[in-house]
C-alpha cells in the first residue's frame, strides 16, 4: 500500500512539474520572461520523435535543464502550417530555438533524435556568449 501511494505521489509531482503549453502560450512566455523559446515539431507516429521525447526532453525537464527555456510542441498533422513555418526540411523531429533580440528573433535548429549534451549544446548556442560585466569595488 505504501508502495502504491509513493508511486501516486510521484506522478502527482511529476505531471505538476511538466507544464505543457501551446504554441502561442509558449511565444508570449518566452517574450514576456525574455526566455529562449524552444519548439519541437514532430508527430504522433514519429518513433524519433517519441523516442527525443521520452529519451532526451523529458529526463532533461525533470533535472531543470530545461528551466532556462520555454519548451513547447508542435505536431506537424494537428498544425501543419505553424509546423511548416517552424520547420527547416522535412525531418522529423526538428528542435527549433528562438532567441528575441534587440533585432528580432533569431532561430536555431537541430533535425532528428538528439543526446542531452546536443539540446544542451543548441540552448547555448542560442544563448549566445555570456558576457561577464566587472563588479565595483
Amino acid at each position: 500500500m505504501l508502495r502504491l501511494v509513493s508511486l501516486f505521489l510521484m506522478t502527482v509531482v511529476h505531471s505538476s512539474h511538466v507544464e505543457k503549453l501551446s504554441y502561442e502560450a509558449a511565444y508570449q512566455k518566452a517574450q514576456k520572461e525574455e526566455k529562449i523559446l524552444l519548439v519541437v515539431v514532430g508527430a504522433e507516429w514519429c518513433v524519433a520523435c517519441k523516442s527525443l521525447k521520452s529519451g532526451t526532453l523529458e529526463p532533461m525537464q525533470e533535472s531543470g535543464k530545461l528551466d532556462c527555456v520555454v519548451l513547447t510542441q508542435v505536431d506537424k498533422d494537428d498544425q501543419p502550417e505553424l509546423a511548416k513555418q517552424v520547420m527547416s526540411g522535412s525531418t522529423l523531429p526538428q528542435l527549433v530555438a528562438f532567441k528575441q533580440t534587440a533585432s528580432g528573433w533569431k532561430r536555431f535548429s537541430l533535425s532528428g533524435n538528439q543526446s542531452q549534451g546536443r539540446v544542451e549544446e543548441l540552448i547555448r548556442t542560442a544563448e549566445g556568449p555570456k558576457l561577464d560585466v566587472p563588479t565595483a569595488k
